[in-house]
């Protein structure tokens, strides 16, 4: 009984080896296959595909202008015109004058969306006046300004950058005086006015963390001046084009 059962185990394990090895050589690829298929006219199967290894891309080592969101920018602002303005004077006549405008701002910048910068700067405005006398006086204001930019790549480095921008300006400047006695003295007097601005400005990335931009911009200014001696408050205007120059250190 117990040969009968070491016959039959032996058997089955007989059995379960060649059933192994017959899947085995099922799961190889038959070596005489092309041969075979050569033999009838037919092509030989292809041979199986060789898996490459995947592409990883080289980053350019060029700079990119960034427009994603939140990201800052510090940097300066300045701004120079040769045009004219118009003022009152103390005797009701007003004077027309060619000026250099100028603006030096320090700037601090923020993507809040994509491609949407806001920045905002404070800093220096000045410009000439034409007194009663024919003479020119020199104003000096501080200037705050908001500006709005869409940013438009149109290289991997360089951006079209359309905005627009407005801001108060107060201060205040010199005025010469004759008394009635004929005496002259002269007097602090305090300005305050509106600037708006319309830009049309290209940025080019100098670096990962450099930019400077320049371009073409259309100011406005509309000032008083309040004289207290004469108990007058005198207004000047000026639209004028100027060459906006800035340079930006941006936060990665």
């Amino acid at each position: 009984m117990r040969r009968r059962t070491k016959r039959l185990t032996a058997s089955a394990l007989a059995a379960a080896a060649c059933m192994a090895v017959s899947l085995t050589a099922a799961a190889q690829p038959d070596p005489f296959a092309d041969y075979e298929a050569m033999k009838r006219g037919q092509a030989p199967p292809p041979p199986p595909a060789a898996s490459l290894p995947a592409v990883v891309p080289i980053p350019s080592p060029e700079p990119e202008v960034s427009t994603a969101p939140w990201k800052w920018s510090f940097g300066g602002r300045s701004a120079f015109s040769y045009t004219g303005i118009s003022n009152d004077t103390l005797l009701d006549q007003d004077q027309s004058n060619t000026t250099l405008f100028f603006r030096l701002t320090p700037t601090v910048g923020l993507t809040v969306h994509e491609r949407v910068l806001v920045s905002a700067s404070f800093g220096l405005l000045g410009n000439n006046l034409t007194r009663e006398d024919g003479s020119d006086a020199t104003a000096v204001a501080g200037l705050f300004e908001f500006t709005g930019h869409y940013m438009l790549p149109v290289t991997r480095r360089l951006v079209f950058l359309p905005g627009l921008g407005i801001g108060p300006y107060f201060g205040s400047n010199d005025r010469t005086l004759r008394l009635p006695d004929g005496r002259k003295v002269d007097e602090a007097s305090s300005t305050f006015g509106v600037a708006m601005s319309v830009y049309g400005m290209f940025g080019y990335q100098l670096s990962p963390t450099l930019s400077v931009r320049t371009g073409i911009a259309l100011y406005s200014l509309f000032q008083t001046e309040r004289v207290e001696s004469a108990d007058k408050t005198l207004g000047a205007s000026a639209v004028h084009v100027g060459l906006p120059i800035e340079l930006h250190f941006h936060v990665l």
